[in-house]
């Protein structure tokens, strides 16, 4: 029987070193973090209202997950952030904070309405994807407002922009949590600055705001 020449031991040694780069890239793109929220409380005038609060399953368990070519395997969890981020903005903008745990036709007394988030997008944008030295977080809520019968009063976007520098942060999950906790600073405000003059709810007059 032939034995392999020394070429075909060079071949298969360079198609394993090539089968491991391409696996080690595979993990490289993959990512899978938890979103920390540092978020200072607003500095805004309390509304006089008690305002009730509901977080559902979606949104409290809320995972951005992604798995194409560029992004393999991206899993962010972000959900306890996002009511991290509510639970220090809220209590800032209104007079009194409760929390409703369920919202299904049931006549809920003792608030004056009913805030409801929803996440409705998040975007990420990698220094290498957009030719610059910047990590950048979009993040798009959608936020109800229910009266005491848990109908919808009006309903209106809030959106956030965070980024961070490579300058500063040199690895991906730092800079991408960096700029995550920026977006939900900005969304923070935001809504605080932005509650009382959305139309939809000062025309509604069914929380007395305006």
């Amino acid at each position: 029987m032939k034995k392999p020449s020394k070429l075909y031991f060079e071949k298969s040694k360079l198609i394993l070193s090539l089968a491991f780069l391409l696996s080690l890239s595979a993990c490289n793109q993959s990512l899978t973090m938890e979103a920390k929220t540092d978020v200072p409380t607003p500095l805004a005038v309390k509304l006089p209202l008690s305002i009730g609060v509901h977080y559902d399953e979606n949104f409290r368990n809320y995972t951005y997950e992604e798995n194409s070519e560029d992004r393999q395997n991206w899993a962010i969890k972000s959900g306890t952030s996002q009511v991290d981020l509510f639970e220090r903005v809220l209590p800032s903008m209104f007079q009194d904070i409760s929390h409703i745990e369920d919202i299904s036709g049931t006549l809920i007394t003792d608030v004056d309405g009913v805030i409801v988030p929803e996440v409705e997008e998040m975007q990420f944008a990698l220094p290498n994807e957009t030719k610059s030295d910047l990590y950048e977080v979009w993040i798009k809520y959608k936020v109800k407002l229910l009266d005491k019968n848990g109908d919808l009063v009006a309903d209106w976007p809030v959106t956030g922009y965070g980024k961070s520098s490579t300058e500063f942060l040199k690895s991906r999950d730092k800079g991408l949590q960096a700029a995550i906790n920026s977006a939900f600073r900005d969304a923070g405000a935001r809504f605080a600055l932005t509650f009382s003059k959305i139309p939809a709810v000062c025309q509604s007059g069914a929380t007395g705001i305006c």
